[in-house]
């Protein structure tokens, strides 16, 4: 997704959380635009738009943004807030970036080859599901992939069997578990209900802000 897409988008006058209601119930997302020293740009965009994006390219990533004024942005979508329960879009913030300045950012690991262990009677436990990469904005991929079709019962892999593209550098923990094949075992956990308000109390102090967070760059 590496600047080849353009989404679209409006300026928002208004800040405060009833009108960012307003917005998702008509079927837009509140977002937020910072970074590189300029003024933050409070915007809403399409949610549909949003879904098909996510579904093709996943929500992480780097992409140019359309801002009201006319002007483009090249942007990392730094975080998507969503509602635990319905998985439904709160809010979503992106981080102006330069393209020749190296970055840092989180990349989600996609675990394959499930139906194999379930053959062997085994349970897979996931572990970590994003990593920390640092690159330049062209070389960051969409995301890792985990193969787990091989493993037996009380095998495990970690971040270090997980191949890194070329001229990007992990951040994270080498011995991070990214699977483990575990005997099954029956457990039931509680589904604890979440107000909608309370989670949209962190996207509230990111609208307020002044001043928008700038990512830390190599000289």
């Amino acid at each position: 997704m590496i600047g080849s897409t353009q989404l679209q988008c409006e300026a928002r006058e208004i800040v405060n959380k009833s009108h960012r209601k307003q917005l998702r119930d008509s079927g837009l997302v509140p977002g937020v635009v910072y970074g590189l020293g300029r003024e933050n740009a409070h915007i809403s965009l399409d949610e549909r738009t949003l879904l098909k994006l996510f579904r093709e390219h996943g929500s992480r990533g780097i992409l140019s943004l359309q801002l009201a004024n006319g002007e483009p942005a090249m942007v990392l979508i730094r975080e998507v807030q969503r509602h635990p329960i319905s998985g439904k879009i709160l809010h979503i913030d992106f981080l102006r970036i330069r393209m020749d300045e190296k970055l840092t950012s989180m990349v989600p690991i996609f675990v394959h080859g499930e139906e194999e262990i379930a053959k062997k009677g085994g349970v897979l436990q996931v572990g970590i599901k994003e990593v920390e990469l640092e690159c330049l904005p062209a070389d960051l991929p969409d995301s890792l992939h985990a193969d787990v079709s091989d493993l037996d019962i009380g095998d495990t892999i970690t971040l270090s069997d997980i191949e890194i593209p070329d001229r990007v550098e992990l951040l994270s923990e080498f011995d991070s578990m990214v699977a483990t094949v575990l005997l099954p075992t029956m457990e039931e956990e509680e589904v604890e209900e979440v107000d909608e308000d309370e989670m949209d109390e962190d996207a509230e102090g990111i609208e307020e802000e002044g001043e928008g967070e700038e990512e830390e760059t190599e000289e």
